[in-house]
């Protein structure tokens, strides 16, 4: 039975009101991400700011918030076996739509330098009207390479952002230091966001020389998925040049594209479907997928799972507000079980997942260096061979955001 058959009527209101509401603080606060993209091209412009509150602590702004609302309603209109999963794991009862939670902007990556093949983008682009159904993805997938399982301690793969604490591109040297100690801790993966920054070149020179694996990312930005397709070619030309995509392991194209309204789901399956046959036909043959987080997948299974190879989201606990830090492995794992219910057949990964150390309480989700460390470890024992851990350091270049926690997601400390 398909997952979004399960939703009931007030789960699927909820998901529109909050959703309504997010996407309004995202237009206003467009301008404000315009003037920081602006940092890394020839233009320049004046910061903006709406006095509204809202958490905007990266250049991209990506929110990764998995609406508390949804785990109530979801799981009252359920099968009794999906009600007792999402109610002992989880244990996170519903939130009144009307008071949606903060938009918790996902840590991602500064927007490309004056010289990268991506130009600046002023004009957020709207949501087209749902299209035709994308075809089927290919029906066997060549698998993620590492194999690693969710078995006690064991970690997959590490997000990777190569910028300095006032949001420059690090140096080739920089970037080949942070490559060999994400190596050093045992990670056999490395997620990057996009192609900015040298990821292509440096990052990858670094990761193929400790054998590590290597995510690549195709970034949707408020541009739209025109300003995002440069980034294919650009793709496509590094793989030729490079060993015909040794070592990549994974394509993700677009990082809550949807949820940030920087495209419709029609939208962005089709690209997927583009840009799987685009490196499809430069000899790559690995698995090519997107990721949003749970509720925006559910709402959209019919459009979003065919068009992905696997079933992947972006977890974080943090932001339900009803998870602790020592409920942090189970809330990921219970995750997991929903995504695979919302993409039947499909393998499923978390992408990026993580607690803070520093900041303010998000209700009884407390950030601080033990609850980081008690919640990493969670993830790890829970379902560590399926998720990509965030972040390699603390990200001093972002806003604080809301609650105070934004800079404060490097975890690669917690590793052995």
């Amino acid at each position: 039975m398909r997952f979004s058959a399960l939703l009931s009527a007030s789960a699927i209101l909820g998901f529109s009101v909050a959703s309504s509401i997010h996407r309004k603080h995202e237009e206003v606060h467009d301008r404000r991400h315009q003037d920081l993209f602006k940092r890394h091209t020839s233009e320049a412009s004046a910061n903006s700011s709406c006095g509204c509150t809202t958490i905007w602590s990266t250049i991209y702004g990506e929110p990764t918030l998995i609406q508390p609302s949804e785990y109530g309603s979801m799981t009252a209109s359920s099968s009794s076996a999906t009600k007792t999963t999402v109610d002992q794991v989880t244990n996170a009862p519903e939130t009144p739509t009307s008071s949606p939670a903060p938009v918790h902007n996902a840590p991602a990556h500064p927007p490309e330098p004056a010289k990268s093949a991506n130009p600046p983008h002023p004009d957020a682009v709207k949501p087209a009207p749902p299209a035709q159904k994308p075809a089927e993805a290919a029906t066997h997938p060549k698998k993620p390479s590492h194999e690693s399982s969710p078995a006690s301690g064991s970690h997959w793969a590490m997000t990777y952002s190569p910028y300095t604490a006032s949001g420059d591109c690090k140096s080739s040297s920089e970037i080949a230091t942070d490559v060999a100690a994400i190596a050093a801790k045992a990670f056999s993966s490395l997620r990057l966001y996009s192609t900015d920054c040298n990821g292509l070149s440096a990052v990858a020179t670094a990761a193929q020389s400790h054998n590590l694996n290597l995510i690549l990312g195709v970034y949707i930005s408020n541009g739209g998925i025109s300003i995002a397709r440069p980034q294919i070619a650009e793709i496509v030309s590094w793989a030729n040049s490079n060993g015909h995509w040794k070592g990549v392991e994974m394509i993700v194209v677009g990082n809550e594209a949807v949820f940030n309204n920087f495209a419709s789901a029609s939208e962005l399956a089709r690209f997927v479907s583009e840009a799987r046959s685009a490196f499809k036909s430069a000899g790559y043959d690995g698995p090519v997928t997107l990721t949003e987080t749970v509720d925006i997948l559910a709402k959209n299974a019919d459009v979003l799972c065919p068009a992905s190879d696997i079933a992947a989201a972006n977890i974080h606990p943090f932001f339900n507000g009803k998870v602790t830090a020592s409920g942090a492995g189970e809330f990921v794992a219970s995750q997991l079980e929903l995504l695979a219910q919302t993409c039947p057949g499909k393998e499923v990964y978390n992408l990026e997942t993580g607690w803070p150390s520093k900041g303010s309480a998000n209700g009884v989700a407390v950030p601080g260096s033990w609850e980081q460390k008690a919640a990493v470890e969670g993830i790890r024992k829970m379902a560590g061979g399926k998720s990509t851990f965030f972040s390699f350091v603390d990200d001093e270049w972002k806003e604080e955001g809301e609650w105070g926690v934004e800079r404060s997601w490097g975890c690669s400390q917690l590793f052995d």
